[in-house]
């Protein structure tokens, strides 16, 4: 048997067994550890030993840096060997998070794994907990890099939920499949997650999920909830007095949802352009390619000047059962396809303000900086509402859409201010005119940024 037959990059271990005929021990037997590495191609010598009067022997073995397979060879007795072995090598991991003021803490894993692989840039999931609470939510998406002497790090700047909190980092990294077990290799959770006891009591282990996951303690000062609970409110005695039919939901910056009239249905118009760019971005990054000329062509116009010729081509491209999956990874359940044209679609408030949270980790992080730039430089004749309220205070992350003949008029936007982040969308149809739309938007923007 090895001993232990799961370890950590850099332990050492040790074959232990007997050898004997029948019931009888056999002792001087010269006997031959091999070992065979992943991918387990080839065997090859890992160390030598004798065994002893009772048969028993023991062979220890250099530390290993990849899971390997072992089987022990009776070299006195030719075709004599003990069955193989399977061992387990967890990478060496090290977690560290520091407070750096209100609203920010910074969670930091540096993770030892095998030498000699290539380890390109990959997505690190970041969730965080209330101590005591099994409950994790996403906090940041953020990308690896690598250091010195084969270790992947990853580091991300949250705002902590509570003066104490646990933490988790989850990640799916190049060298995955050489390393741990094999029902550690999966998707990390798109949202948030229930942590299960059972994994509690091995926090720094790749378990809680069908991923490499690590978590820890931290503590940090949270910020209050942005925007206020008062200018929520606020918001929603506007809205609700505005002519028309309106819905409103904000995320805040604690992740709190709130608002008026949440899951009502309305028509996407131009704001589901959003969610073809995600899915453009998605078609790309599982193609293996990058931003060509032509992609920008149809990409940009669509966002910046809310080009419909070029949101019609966008979702031929990707086609709608794409469209259906981003909203089905983003968790919306008022979403579907528009009949007769895109514009059309059915969405809800609630199922806008949830998705515009999610964009870092729904588009592939390669993107993202794009897709951000696309919708941060919006021209001017498409930014109304929540931009002029909210520039140069708050960085604008936005998609206005307009069916005017029906007097609709939407908006959702990510709005950021150094700690701070939080979602909004907002929904009109009835409005009797494009002016009074814009207002009604605008309106709720003020009330929301109130003081800030």
């Amino acid at each position: 048997m090895a001993n232990p037959t799961e370890l950590t990059l850099g332990s050492s271990f040790t074959v232990r067994g007997s050898v004997g005929e029948g019931s009888a021990p056999l002792s001087g037997q010269t006997l031959t550890l091999e070992a065979s590495p992943y991918p387990y191609k080839a065997w090859q010598p890992a160390g030598t030993g004798v065994s002893a009067a009772d048969g028993n022997f023991q062979i220890a073995v250099p530390a290993l840096q990849g899971n390997e397979r072992l089987r022990v060879l009776d070299t006195t007795v030719a075709g004599v060997s003990s069955p193989t072995i399977d061992l387990l090598v967890d990478p060496r991991v090290a977690l560290a998070a520091a407070s750096l003021g209100p609203g920010r803490t910074r969670l930091s894993a540096r993770i030892a794994h095998l030498s000699g692989v290539s380890s390109p840039p990959t997505a690190a999931r970041w969730y965080v907990a209330t101590r005591g609470s099994d409950t994790y939510h996403l906090a940041a998406t953020t990308e690896t890099h690598e250091l010195p002497g084969a270790v992947t790090y990853a580091s991300a700047i949250v705002d902590p939920p509570a003066k104490r909190f646990t933490y988790r980092v989850c990640l799916n990294p190049p060298w995955e499949a050489a390393m741990g077990p094999a029902a550690s290799h999966g998707a990390c959770p798109p949202q948030g997650f229930h942590l299960p006891a059972a994994a509690k009591s091995s926090a720094g282990a790749p378990r809680a999920h069908a991923a490499f996951e690590f978590g820890g303690e931290a503590r940090g000062t949270p910020l209050a909830p942005f925007p206020s609970a008062a200018a929520i409110a606020s918001a929603r005695s506007f809205l609700a007095a505005r002519a028309g039919r309106t819905s409103l939901a904000v995320l805040d910056s604690a992740g709190h949802l709130s608002g008026l009239h949440l899951r009502e249905h309305f028509q996407t118009a131009s704001v589901v352009k959003v969610m073809f760019l995600t899915a453009y971005l998605q078609m790309l990054e599982a193609h293996h390619r990058g931003l060509s000329a032509s992609d920008r062509a149809l990409l940009f116009p669509m966002i910046h000047e809310s080009n419909n010729d070029d949101a019609s081509a966008v979702l031929a491209a990707v086609g709608g059962a794409a469209v259906a999956r981003v909203a089905r990874e983003a968790g919306m359940r008022d979403y579907a396809p528009g009949v007769g044209w895109w514009a059309f679609s059915q969405t809800s408030a609630q199922d806008q303000a949830s998705f515009m949270m999610q964009l870092a980790h729904l588009i592939p992080a390669r993107f993202y900086g794009y897709a951000r730039y696309l919708m941060a430089t919006i021209e001017a004749e498409q930014s109304w509402g929540f931009p002029p309220v909210a520039r140069p205070r708050w960085n604008v992350f936005f998609k206005t859409g307009a069916l005017p003949s029906e007097g609709l008029f939407n908006e959702v936007a990510l709005l950021e201010k150094g700690p701070l982040r939080f979602t909004v969308a907002v929904f009109t149809d009835g409005d009797p005119s494009m002016a009074y739309g814009e207002q009604t938007i605008e309106g709720v923007a003020e009330r929301l940024l109130v003081g800030s």
